[in-house]
């Protein structure tokens, strides 16, 4: 019976030490560098342990992490059903300073504070954080203590402070809000639904110019809405974006989170092109809407346009750094009126474009048919010099060759009536300069009349050689008044040669 007496005793001893460990404030001041020692083990940064407090159903954790954030956990615990009742706050005074802990750079404070609730079967983390100048309100449904589903409000988080963040300058400004409901967070069985929308938007134009070199509008005005359906591992969108310049509106967005491949529709309407010399770099006149497909995956990034423009039709395929677009049956009227150039020619218009964005090179080739010479300086003239009115010949079949070299273009042009046939060889057109340069031989009957275009695209100089003109004016009278006989004698064929 001793023995069983002093085994008795033994372990009651050791159950006494252990509690005298655990659950009484010497044996927490005993243990409290032992468990800071452990958590500085598994933490990338400086952490200290401020306040330990360990009773049998309560307890209470201040920690010091980094140089000055703070975590304050205090609540209740049952160790048999390994359930917990607390209250969190965390004050995190600079992101920067966790950058080895987050595992990427941020700026800025966060402050959140919660209650979490339950056990290992289920619980419940919810709480509010205060973010960019705005609040976030959550609630984590957990199970063996890891996220099963997300609810979550976020309301005025302002974007030029989420852009400084993450280290970005403050292109734009505007407030966000987000509602989140996340049944299953699990991604092979996810199942959510989230609103996104960005009120009272504005664009820098002062910080993108300086970053990207594109000229915008001041104080750019934009809005956003976005609703996106979580399906297992798919997430599918719809949204709107809405400026002062353009409208955009996909409403099948397709994300292949596995794949990591986006697939979407969309729909670009620009009410005024005018707006858009930040990008042309000239004034235009008129509307465009643009609809096609996106697609971007880890191999790169296509996309489809269509627009039924110019009273015909303009379709495009971008593959990565490679341009194709075609029109078909477009007026040329309309088309110098979109560029606000003067009306020179009228036709329908067949053209092929290639062109490589990386080297800002290409090519284009067109077709012209049934064209016609409208009223313009040259056509003047020629009425002037030559007696023919140019501007009623009718060109079935114009054909136009087009190098691209950034924004200089060198053209070869032939074109074909009954009585003239018209051409240009190597025609340059500087469209940083807005200038021409290009010498185009008009041939009226057997008679070659050089015209030459040089000066601003929008109403170049005109000239006209008119030497072999008055070379064949010259020899008409001269026939007329010569005599006879001295028309048909040597000396009248040596007379003619000089002309």
């Amino acid at each position: 019976m001793k023995y069983i007496m002093a085994l008795l005793l033994l372990i009651l001893t050791i159950l006494g030490i252990f509690f005298g460990l655990l659950f009484t404030e010497p044996g927490n001041k005993i243990l409290r560098p032992y468990i800071e020692k452990e958590i500085q083990k598994q933490l990338p940064v400086p952490a200290k342990l401020e306040t330990f407090r360990l009773r049998p159903d309560n307890f209470a954790v201040s920690m010091l992490i980094g140089s000055d954030s703070t975590v304050d956990v205090e609540g209740t615990f049952d160790v048999a059903d390994q359930s917990i009742d607390a209250d969190y706050r965390i004050d995190i005074k600079e992101l920067s300073d966790l950058k080895k802990l987050i595992g990427t750079e941020m700026y800025g404070p966060i402050r959140a504070k919660g209650h979490l609730q339950g056990g290992q079967k289920s619980a419940a983390l919810q709480g509010d954080a205060r973010i960019a100048g705005g609040i976030v309100d959550y609630l984590v449904g957990l199970k063996m203590f890891q996220p099963k589903k997300v609810i979550a409000k976020a309301a005025n988080l302002r974007i030029d402070r989420l852009l400084e963040m993450v280290g970005k300058p403050a292109y734009a400004s505007g407030f966000l809000d987000i509602n989140a409901k996340i049944t299953h967070i699990e991604k092979s069985r996810l199942r959510g639904k989230i609103l996104t929308a960005i009120r009272k938007g504005t664009v820098d134009a002062d910080n993108v110019a300086r970053d990207f070199n594109i000229t915008l509008p001041p104080s750019l005005p934009y809005r956003f809405q976005s609703e996106t359906n979580l399906q297992n591992e798919t997430a599918t969108s719809k949204l709107r974006l809405e400026s002062g310049v353009a409208n955009l509106r996909c409403d099948a967005m397709r994300y292949d989170l596995p794949q990591k491949r986006l697939d979407s529709d969309y729909r670009l309407d620009i009410p005024d092109l005018n707006r858009l010399q930040f990008v042309t770099h000239r004034p235009l006149k008129g509307k465009l809407t643009l609809t096609g497909n996106v697609e971007t995956s880890p191999k790169g990034l296509k996309v489809t346009a269509h627009s039924d423009l110019l009273n015909g039709a303009f379709d495009a395929t971008v593959e990565n750094n490679t341009v194709h677009a075609s029109l078909k049956n477009i007026q040329t009227v309309a088309l110098t009126d979109m560029l606000l150039y003067p009306h020179i020619f009228d036709s329908r218009a067949n053209a092929q474009l290639d062109y490589d964005t990386l080297t800002r090179k290409g090519r284009i080739k067109a077709l012209l048919l049934d064209g016609q010479i409208l009223p313009n300086r040259m056509s003047f003239l020629l009425q002037q010099m030559a007696n023919f009115d140019i501007t009623k010949e009718i060109y079935e079949r114009t054909t136009l060759q087009t190098q691209i070299d950034d924004k200089k273009l060198t053209s070869d042009l032939k074109m074909k009536s009954r009585f003239t046939e018209l051409s240009a060889k190597e025609a340059v057109v500087d469209l940083d300069e807005n200038s021409i340069d290009a010498v185009l031989l008009v041939q009226i009957k057997k008679l070659t009349i050089p015209v030459t275009f040089k000066g601003a695209l929008d109403k170049p100089k005109i000239s006209i050689d008119a030497r072999d003109l008055a070379k064949a004016r010259a020899k008409k009278e001269l026939e007329k008044r010569l005599p006879a006989k001295l028309k048909n004698s040597p000396a009248g064929d040596v007379i003619k040669k000089l002309f």
